[in-house]
């Protein structure tokens, strides 16, 4: 049985009227429980392979594999449905809902997710409980918890976003470019307790940037411009 949380196999994307291919990958296996770096400049196609990924945009059946399944032969309703249940996505301006404390960020997670809210039962947990914990752990105490979004720091801004996109022990993590507003110190902070969090749970990490500095904390580094033989088809 394959250990792979994520396969792409002759991966081959072009936005509508696009003269020429915006990625074009032959192969990357991220197994279960990694953590990977995948590494690229602005423009280089990062944005539309998490796109893909997340199923936000369809890829052609057999090219992708998320968790087991070939979202290609998805429907739209299906990606939906694999998306929130086993995709934890952290986004680079965070989204959180401003008027909302951050606990009830971090609910929202498992709203339309019955398998995570499922899988926090089993452990014989609340949704308010497991929100709680996991903001401890990354930082924010009961007071800053009750803190509505828009009152909060980055740095604390960034953890709600962590804790939302691992409530419920998600098979795969998304982080994209979440630590370019933080300092050095913030973001090695930041990145030891998603590390563990990560680990805790043993959801897969795809961590996504442009900062090079960022390799010596991962185990395997991935280069877009490397992998994808379109990015370097426009360099010849």
């Amino acid at each position: 049985m394959s250990n792979a949380c994520v396969t792409l196999n002759q991966l081959k994307f072009s936005w509508p009227g696009a003269q020429r291919l915006q990625l074009d990958i032959p192969q990357l296996q991220i197994d279960t429980g990694e953590r990977v770096l995948l590494r690229g400049p602005s423009g280089s196609g990062k944005s539309t392979l998490l796109s893909l990924l997340a199923g936000i945009h369809k890829s052609k059946p057999g090219q992708i594999n998320v968790h087991g399944h070939d979202l290609g032969k998805l429907s739209q309703r299906q990606l939906d449905r694999l998306r929130a249940n086993e995709i934890g996505y952290i986004f680079q301006q965070f989204n959180l809902l401003p008027y909302l404390t951050a606990v009830g960020n971090v609910e929202l997670a498992v709203k339309f997710a019955p398998a995570r809210r499922a899988r926090l039962a089993q452990r014989g947990v609340s949704v308010r409980a497991a929100a709680q914990q996991l903001l401890q752990h990354l930082g924010l105490d009961h007071n800053s918890q009750q803190q509505l979004a828009q009152h909060l720091s980055v740095g604390q801004q960034q953890r709600v976003a962590a804790a939302r996109a691992l409530l419920g022990a998600p098979a795969l993590i998304i982080a994209d470019e979440p630590t370019s507003a933080l300092d050095e110190a913030h973001r090695d902070n930041f990145l030891k307790l998603l590390f563990q969090e990560c680990d805790a749970q043993q959801s897969t990490l795809l961590f996504v940037t442009h900062d090079a500095t960022l390799a010596p904390y991962f185990s395997r580094v991935v280069e877009l411009e490397q992998l994808n033989q379109a990015a370097e088809s426009t360099h010849v």
